[in-house]
Formats: C-alpha cells, sequence, structure tokens
C-alpha cells in the first residue's frame, strides 16, 4: 500500500459532538461510522451515527458506514441473515448517502455457527445488501477469519477492511491477509490514536489505499 489515504471509524464512544473540520486538518479525509447493531439499535445510538455523518461530509469527509453483525440460525439462518441486512439497510437511509461500499463486521465472539454456515450467513446477508445496489465489504481480523471461514470459502472477492494492531505502525509492512484474500483495501492499525476534534476517547485510525479511495 505505497500510496494511502488516512481516515477514522467512529461509534457512539466517539460521542456526537465531534470537530470534524478539525479531523480533517489534522489530515484524516474519510470515516466509517457505526450505523446498525444486530436486527435492533437504539435509536439513540442511531441518531449519533447520523450526526456524525451528516456533519463529517459537511467538513468534506468521505463516509461510509457499518453495521456489527451477530450470526445465528435461530428460526434459520437465511432468515437471521436477511433480517439482519435489511435492518442494517433501513437504518442507513436516515443518513446521508454514503461514499465507499457498506460494510460487514463480521467480529462477533459469542458466534456458534460452523464454518459452513457462517459462509452461507455472509452469502445471504450480501445478496441483500447488493440486491439493493450496493457492494458489500468485510471487516474483521485474520485470526477470528482464519477460525469461522473454511480455506476453501468464496467470500474472497469481497473488499477487504483488516484490523491488525503492530507494536509500531509501518505503511511499508503490511499485515498477512486472512486465507482467501489476495488484497486489503483499508488497514485498520490502531484502536487508541489521538485525533484533533476527538477528545473523549482513543480512536481507530486507518489507511485505505488511494485507488480504493479515488474509486469511490
Amino acid at each position: 500500500m505505497p500510496k494511502f489515504i488516512n481516515g477514522i471509524d467512529v461509534s457512539r464512544w466517539q460521542g456526537p459532538d465531534i470537530d470534524w473540520k478539525k479531523v480533517k486538518l489534522d489530515g484524516y479525509l474519510f470515516s466509517f461510522m457505526k450505523a446498525s447493531d444486530g436486527s435492533a439499535y437504539k435509536k439513540q445510538f442511531i441518531d449519533i451515527g447520523i450526526k456524525q455523518a451528516t456533519e463529517a461530509k459537511a467538513a468534506g469527509l468521505k463516509t461510509g458506514y457499518y453495521h456489527f453483525s451477530h450470526p445465528t440460525n435461530q428460526g434459520g439462518l437465511e432468515k437471521d441473515a436477511k433480517d439482519e441486512a435489511n435492518f442494517f439497510l433501513k437504518t442507513i437511509k436516515l443518513f446521508p448517502v454514503p461514499n465507499f461500499p457498506l460494510v460487514l463486521d463480521l467480529e462477533d465472539e459469542k458466534m456458534t455457527l460452523t464454518q459452513a454456515e457462517t459462509e452461507q450467513w455472509v452469502i445471504s446477508f450480501k445478496s441483500v445488501i447488493e440486491k439493493a445496489g450496493y457492494t458489500l465489504m468485510m471487516y474483521s481480523y485474520r485470526p477470528y477469519l482464519d477460525r469461522v471461514l473454511s480455506k476453501a470459502h468464496k467470500l474472497g472477492t469481497m473488499p477487504l477492511w483488516l484490523a491488525n494492531y503492530p507494536r509500531e505502525f509501518d505503511i511499508n509492512k503490511l499485515p498477512k491477509n486472512p486465507a482467501g484474500w489476495a488484497t486489503l483495501s483499508i488497514w485498520q492499525y490502531s484502536d487508541k490514536g489521538q485525533v484533533k476534534g476527538i477528545t473523549n476517547i482513543g480512536t481507530d485510525l486507518n489507511v485505505m489505499d488511494k485507488s480504493f479511495f479515488d474509486k469511490y
């Protein structure tokens, strides 16, 4: 990733009162906001995300939205996946139009699906998102994906946003990709960043491949 763009991602923990002009002046040109969680998410938390996204766009940042998933087969695998996907789609209609693909955050440590079930759940979720006209990106970390998906899974065409926190960040030392992915589009390299304009908590820091940034 020799050419990259700096960005952040935020959720309710960063609060609604971010000074996005200061964020941009600090060198961050994009941000992803948490939009939804499972099949229900408190309105007050959604409202925080909407405010974050609206003000970030007004400050000139590109924005994207992510959904924290809780895959199960209760009531049927496909139904569960589609319920979460439809809730995500319903929620982002309240947000400004995203610049980037929508993001499936797959990292629930309480998930009990088999590898085959996990893959099918993601495929079902993805089909709903794509039918609505969006591209879907995968967010997770390598040990988790290598554990919950088989080495022969067919999800590697999804753009990848990988979390990997080295002791010392070096853009020339990219993290190893999980099985099935040849490249990554975004690298989340810290969850303790100090960003001007965000004062109450550490913030996730990311670098995005410039070609991916320019594409959107």
